[in-house]
């Protein structure tokens, strides 16, 4: 008998993340699995700790094993992500492969105990150029080669923008989101993608 609900829990670097891969989720819920209803956990990087990229590799393992294991709340899917921080022109996508294996290693046994359940997301250079893609028609794979703040400047409006302001360039971008279309702009989201497609497509057979 398939499954009608999935509750997740999002484990990532910055802000931009929980206004992102909420949308994308609900989304491919839709999408693959209709009917299906996608909730979030309460089970994060506080915010008032600066979600980062540290902090993720610190925390990552010990909060995806809490919220399996939440006896009030137990989470179905944990997905957990950190920036590149650079380009990746490789055509094997070496350097993202060496980044999703550096958190898989920081982990370490809760990943292997629950990796069937896990799915690891690594934007290459950053989240932003998800979310410029989405925004603008940007040529596949051209985003990554633009320096970070740059990126920034384009998707926000200023190289160092506020939560509230990240908050609401995402949200509105998200709200006219062609994802299909950005897993063939960008190879680190379309990996990201297929991931979750194959967990749906396992997890409603169940």
């Amino acid at each position: 008998m398939s499954k009608s609900m999935l509750r997740y829990t999002l484990i990532g670097e910055g802000f931009a993340e929980y206004e992102f891969i909420p949308a994308y989720m609900a989304w491919i819920a839709t999408t693959f699995a209709s009917g299906m209803q996608v909730n979030r956990t309460r089970v994060q990087i506080a915010i008032t700790k600066n979600p980062s990229v540290s902090k993720v590799l610190q925390e990552a393992g010990t909060l995806c094993a809490r919220s399996f294991t939440d006896e009030r709340d137990p989470c179905d899917l944990c997905i957990i992500g950190i920036d590149l921080d650079k380009p990746d022109h490789t055509d094997d996508l070496d350097y993202h492969t060496e980044r999703v294996r550096e958190l898989q290693d920081r982990m370490g046994k809760v990943y292997r105990s629950y990796k069937d359940r896990i799915i690891l997301y690594v934007p290459i250079q950053a989240m932003d150029c998800w979310v410029g893609y989405v925004q603008q028609n940007a040529t596949a794979n051209s985003l990554e080669s633009t320096a970070k703040d740059d990126t920034k400047k384009r998707v926000y409006g200023r190289s160092n923008p506020d939560r509230q302001q990240i908050k609401k360039v995402v949200q509105e971008a998200v709200s006219k989101a062609n994802f299909a279309k950005l897993a063939k702009q960008s190879r680190s989201f379309g990996h990201f993608h297929e991931q979750v497609q194959a967990f749906l497509v396992a997890y409603t057979k169940t």
